[in-house]
């Protein structure tokens, strides 16, 4: 099992960002979500868990190893997709390359099997593939090095819908299967909720709050409501967010199925409603 427990840290990263007042506690499998208004907390993370920069208060300990202890645990236990590089011409000589040196990683043969599964043939050429799909057979070499810890940053958002939806599964069984922490953030809401179990907030560099999407069965939407009359109770009761009241105009975060609000939206005075999705602004004021 890998384990991350962070408590009241505060933390100048390398990368010049930092964390304040940061506690939390992640134990495997699990797939980690960084829900964040700048990518200033998700580098910050990074740098934490490769043991770059300075901790000013607090402690972490990573699978159950102090900070200042874990620097040479974190290159055999951690894999980030900013390490993944492809080399070699074609695919089954980028996999040899990927898995050289790898003790605990998959072999070449069971390698080139998961690859088939997401289309790829050993004998494609690397810079046939376009910008996306070689990013997404970045992402699939990082998962054939088994590390218990798995930063993918914001790898999910550079490839396209339908593979995503494909990778993203890969990686909620990875995290299974392996007993991994997976870590990564999204500027897209549906993306985070959709293949995170856990997400967690961050305004600036403060953790504002966790959220455990494990029964969660839909993507957080955003409605606007015009008119007067809107039963703002019975709405906050079916699961709305409110984000702005006015008197002619209210706007909330709604989890789960629409159709759950329709009767609460036949009023006479309500002239006209929008469904959006949800924005990171929006996920911030509501959690």
């Amino acid at each position: 099992m890998s384990s991350i427990t962070i408590n009241d840290l505060v933390y100048n990263a390398k990368s010049g960002d930092q964390l304040d007042n940061v506690s939390l506690e992640l134990k495997s499998p699990q797939v980690v979500g960084i829900c964040s208004n700048d990518t200033g907390a998700t580098t910050a993370l990074e740098d934490l868990l490769t043991v770059r920069g300075k901790i000013l208060n607090g402690d972490i300990t990573i699978n159950g190893v102090p900070f200042k202890k874990y620097k040479r645990q974190s290159k055999k236990e951690i894999g980030r997709i900013d390490d993944v590089v492809l080399k070699g011409k074609t695919v089954a000589k980028a996999v040899e390359h990927t898995l050289r040196h790898r003790k605990n990683a998959l072999k070449p043969e069971q390698a080139l099997q998961m690859l088939k599964s997401l289309k790829f043939e050993p004998d494609q050429m690397i810079a046939a593939l376009s910008e996306a799909e070689q990013l997404e057979l970045r992402i699939a070499f990082l998962l054939t090095w088994q590390c218990p810890i798995v930063i993918l940053s914001d790898a999910f958002d550079g490839l396209e819908e339908d593979k995503r939806q494909m990778i993203g599964h890969l990686v909620k069984d990875y995290a299974q299967k392996v007993d991994a922490l997976v870590l990564f953030t999204s500027k897209n809401i549906s993306t985070l909720m959709r293949f995170a179990h856990t997400l967690y907030y961050f305004n600036g560099s403060h953790l504002t709050s966790a959220r455990d999407l494990s029964m969660n069965d839909g993507v957080d939407c955003t409605v606007t409501v015009m008119g007067t009359g809107f039963p703002i109770d019975n709405a906050i009761k079916l699961g709305a967010h409110m984000l702005e009241e006015a008197s002619d105009e209210t706007r909330f975060l709604f989890t789960g199925n629409i159709q759950t609000l329709l009767p609460l939206l036949e009023q006479s005075t309500i002239t006209d409603v929008r469904i959006e999705d949800a924005t990171i602004e929006d996920e911030l004021m509501a959690y």
